[in-house]
């Protein structure tokens, strides 16, 4: 089961553009570092909180992104950055799913939160951000997935910073109204806050869609995968003479936790 928090003009977008879209599987951090394009997973490792690829749920796949429970530190939390490179013009939507941990209840759904980060053209495309959109779930489970979704042209909860050249509209795709050329900086989903209320929440999260004019791409995380070892690597393994190095490859036990932080 999977709730969704969706329009129906959304609903439409998801579905036609799922027809299309292609699959990428997320192991890992695949950014070469902060604004560049890709994921990077805790990279303030300041209030990281430690998280899995695993396959204890899935929302698509085998297996997801799991947040391990928050410690007693108020400042931990877990944020997954992405940074998609794109303008506000050429954005269309950008859609979630999460399930609550079983340390955590279905009052829990706020701690599983978007920030959109977005610039006026006139701005630094890599500033911090000039408008920050929040996107707060009020719904979620800890026994089947929901979905949560961002589209620029509906209206959101928003954070004019002190530097910005303009107020931020509650609209995103209203930013061009003020400096053409505005941009999304990057995404990041969130579990936890600054404060001690979510202390021993754990949770999931997985199948993340970013659609926009080129095209829509959708992020499946998984644990990593290594190939089963071969005859000559379980002889090699074995001290059996002549049959290559003991450690071999394919045996080695890939490592699937993460850590590091948030903004």
């Amino acid at each position: 089961m999977k709730w969704n928090i969706l329009s129906s003009c959304t609903l439409a977008l998801l579905m036609v553009a799922s027809a299309s879209a292609a699959t990428v599987t997320i192991t890992g951090d695949t950014a070469a570092g902060e604004n560049q394009p890709g994921w990077l997973f805790n990279r303030d490792a300041s209030t990281s909180t430690p998280f899995v690829f695993n396959t204890d749920q899935a929302s698509i796949g085998t297996g997801s992104l799991y947040v391990l429970p928050i410690g007693t530190n108020a400042s931990n939390k877990f944020v997954g950055e992405y940074y998609p490179g794109t303008t506000m013009a050429n954005f269309t939507n950008f859609s979630y799913d999460f399930r609550i941990g079983p340390n955590g209840s279905n009052t829990s759904a706020g701690q599983f939160y978007l920030n959109v980060y977005a610039n006026f053209g006139v701005s630094n495309d890599t500033k911090f951000y000039d408008c920050r959109y929040n996107v707060v779930p009020t719904i979620g489970s800890t026994t089947a997935w929901t979905t949560v979704a961002f589209d620029p042209t509906q209206a959101y909860a928003v954070t004019t910073r002190g530097s910005s050249p303009y107020a931020c509209p509650a609209v995103p795709a209203d930013m061009d109204l003020f400096s053409a050329g505005s941009n999304i900086r990057a995404f990041a989903l969130n579990m936890g806050d600054t404060s001690n209320s979510d202390v021993g929440l754990d949770g999931y999260f997985d199948n993340v869609v970013v659609s926009t004019t080129a095209g829509t791409t959708v992020f499946d995380f998984e644990p990593v995968v290594v190939a089963p070892a071969t005859k000559a690597e379980v002889l090699a393994a074995k001290g059996v003479p002549g049959k290559g190095i003991a450690n071999a490859p394919g045996l080695q036990k890939p490592a699937t936790a993460g850590f590091a932080g948030s903004e």
